[in-house]
């Protein structure tokens, strides 16, 4: 069941105080007059969407303190004096998409900062009081686990916005990423660890940006580039860029300062880095992952360590392969990690001279997608469950201690079990699908 609250005349939503877990949505739409949350106290999981939308009264979300689960895309949307996320601070999981637009005395993101989420899109735009984008620290991913069109992270329109400090561990985006029309935005430094871009890469109408060199670890952008009318920019020759102009795809660079003015500038900057690589590139292969480098020339090269990352910050040298010393020839090298981590892997190469000197390459990753454990929480729970890492069509069957069914079906996208009702003590719960079996007992308390 979904609740949908409207109407100006609406100040509190004391009339809720008994509702405890939600297995649809809840949505808070056009209440002009609704300045108290306090009646959602009780409400501890959203097993789909919640939206807050047109509340001009509103201040804050408190009331939601008790919300750990989101099932579905959370919207904050059009609150003229909302002014703080603090409520959400228990916010644990976002099954979905986050939507933070025209909140006009919005400052920060605080309460965000224990967010994870893998939801189609992450949309923050047209706050106008919105100075920097600290938290959403534990978001990794943006898009890649969506079936669906529309898959992007768009900040844009935030004409106070100056700094981007909580996104640092992004480092893959499904399709689109775009940074748009922040005139106070100096710099991009909180995507040192973005890798992969699967669509557009688009930098457009930046007035204070002068450098999208902190952007060093980009390996693969999918789709287009576009630089355009950021007026001071000057130096986006980054090694993912350079990359990408190498081959045949579209790009629009234009509008900025000189040095980024053309495709023709960029491509001459490239020329200019020092980088002995022509590419470096991870790719699965069977259980492991295959590195693949090539040098168009070396001076000096005593040997190449391969360093290996889990979080992008920390490595670990994990081989290495002997350099071709002083040679005008292109080389190459191949590398196997026959163990990577499930999830993101990183790699980068340290490059050693015979004298000791170094230098790093850019940070390349790759996904490994290995058979993902099933977790049930929470446990105890007072009724609702949520099963995360489960295949597609996978059924649950749940029984009491003397074997008796008290819910059985297949498991709905977001992984809810309604257990709502039922007597407390233990039950078993069992995940079956066509390659996998899984029990656990949980506590109803």
């Amino acid at each position: 069941m979904s609740i949908t609250i409207t109407g100006n005349n609406i100040t509190n939503l004391n009339g809720l105080s008994q509702l405890e877990s939600l297995t649809r949505s809840l949505f808070v739409t056009n209440c002009g007059s609704l300045n108290d949350l306090s009646g959602l106290s009780n409400l501890a999981n959203i097993g789909a969407e919640l939206t807050f939308d047109n509340c001009d009264a509103l201040v804050d979300l408190s009331g939601l303190e008790n919300v750990p689960f989101i099932g579905g895309t959370l919207t904050i949307t059009g609150n003229a004096q909302l002014n703080s996320l603090n409520a959400l601070s228990g916010l644990a999981y976002i099954n979905g998409s986050l939507l933070i637009s025209q909140n006009p005395a919005l400052p920060d993101l605080t309460g965000l900062e224990n967010v994870a989420f893998t939801g189609r899109f992450l949309q923050i735009s047209n706050n106008n009081a919105l100075t920097t984008l600290n938290s959403l620290t534990n978001i990794t991913e943006v898009g890649n686990n969506a079936n669906t069109n529309g898959r992007f992270l768009s900040i844009g329109s935030n004409p106070n916005l100056t700094t981007l400090n909580g996104l640092n561990n992004l480092v893959s985006i499904g399709t689109d990423f775009e940074i748009a029309n922040n005139a106070n935005l100096a710099t991009l430094n909180a995507f040192a660890s973005l890798a992969d871009i699967g669509g557009e890469f688009a930098i457009t109408g930046n007035n204070d940006l002068t450098s999208i060199e902190e952007m060093v670890s980009i390996s693969s952008i999918g789709s287009g580039l576009t630089i355009s009318n950021n007026g001071v920019l000057s130096e986006c020759a980054t090694p993912g860029i350079c990359n990408y102009l190498e081959g045949p795809g579209a790009a629009v660079i234009s509008n900025n300062d000189p040095g980024c003015n053309s495709v023709a500038q960029v491509e001459a900057a490239c020329l200019l880095l020092p980088v002995k690589l022509v590419f470096l590139r991870a790719n699965r292969q069977n259980e492991g992952v295959e590195l693949d480098w090539q040098t168009a020339s070396e001076e000096d090269n005593a040997f190449f360590q391969v360093e290996h990352s889990t979080n992008g910050r920390e490595f670990y040298v994990i081989g290495e392969l002997p350099g071709k010393g002083t040679t005008t020839t292109a080389n190459e090298y191949h590398f196997q990690h026959s163990k990577p981590a499930n999830g993101i892997n990183y790699y980068r190469l340290k490059q050693v001279d015979y004298d000791g000197k170094f230098e790093y390459s850019r940070i390349v990753s790759v996904i490994v997608r290995q058979e993902e454990p099933i977790t049930i929480f929470p446990n105890p729970t007072d009724g609702p469950l949520f099963v995360k890492g489960f295949a597609e069509g996978s059924m649950a069957r749940v029984t009491d201690t003397s074997g008796r069914l008290v819910w059985e079906n297949s498991l709905p996208e977001n992984g809810m079990i309604d257990l709502g009702g039922n007597p407390k003590g233990f039950y078993f719960v069992e995940i079956t699908s066509a390659n996998q079996s899984y029990l656990k007992r949980v506590l109803i308390d």
